[in-house]
């Protein structure tokens, strides 16, 4: 810790990344943005880089389960006959994804992919635009489970992902991303928005995220295996 005006600041990615006050925010691992039958791929979006980001989210998630660290997975959800989209959202999912609807309250598509999902009594939280934090309850439960750190996962980089990124940080969240366990149909976009997230926030790899976690001294677990083994 750092005294910045009178106000202790966490300093480390130790005091940053405790598991006492850290959770992860899942965003969006839902069939129509990462199956290659979804609504984003029949749209012509290539979802091949997903692949790999799916397994590396599948193990990094495991070992944070296994060493207790609360994880809330984060969905997108439109109402049908486009109740939940104003005008101008409409215009913005056609540039985004080339569609008028997608992850339709009720719809396969609208399910968490395979293995992707919540476990046990995980929360989910719904959400109608891009960030997590637009008009959900997720502030209010993070706050009653005294969080102050939230690790993003998911997909798209530079959407949902970068607007929740942000919008944690507009909300008082010491916040990182984890670079290995984030992807977008387009990877001149994920690089680019890589960039500028790398010059603006703090972004680890899942490894060096789980090292920290596993070596937190008020956690009596066995540490996982390593998710490149």
């Amino acid at each position: 810790m750092k005294k910045l005006h009178g106000k202790m600041v966490m300093e480390t990615f130790e005091e940053v990344l405790d598991p006492a006050h850290t959770a992860i925010l899942s965003i969006d691992m839902q069939n129509d943005f990462l199956h290659v039958d979804g609504a984003v791929a029949r749209a012509g979006k290539d979802v091949s880089g997903m692949a790999h980001m799916v397994e590396t989210w599948k193990r990094f998630v495991a070992g944070a389960r296994e060493l207790q660290v609360p994880i809330y997975h984060v969905r997108l959800i439109d109402l049908p006959d486009g109740a939940s989209d104003s005008p101008a959202w409409l215009r913005s999912k056609h540039l985004i994804a080339g569609v008028d609807e997608f992850v339709v309250e009720g719809t396969w598509g609208a399910e968490f992919y395979e293995g992707c999902g919540p476990v046990g009594n995980e929360p989910v939280v719904t959400k109608h635009r891009s960030s997590a934090f637009t008009n959900t309850n997720i502030d209010l439960l993070l706050r009653s489970n005294g969080i102050e750190t939230v690790v993003v996962i998911g997909e798209q980089t530079p959407g949902c992902v970068e607007a929740t990124l942000r919008d944690a940080s507009y909300h008082d969240y010491y916040n990182v991303l984890v670079e290995d366990c984030v992807a977008a149909h387009n990877q001149r976009l994920h690089d680019l928005t890589m960039e500028v997230l790398k010059a603006r926030h703090d972004v680890l790899t899942a490894d060096a995220i789980m090292a920290i976690w596993s070596r937190a001294g008020n956690l009596n677990v066995t540490t996982p295996e390593p998710l490149g083994a």
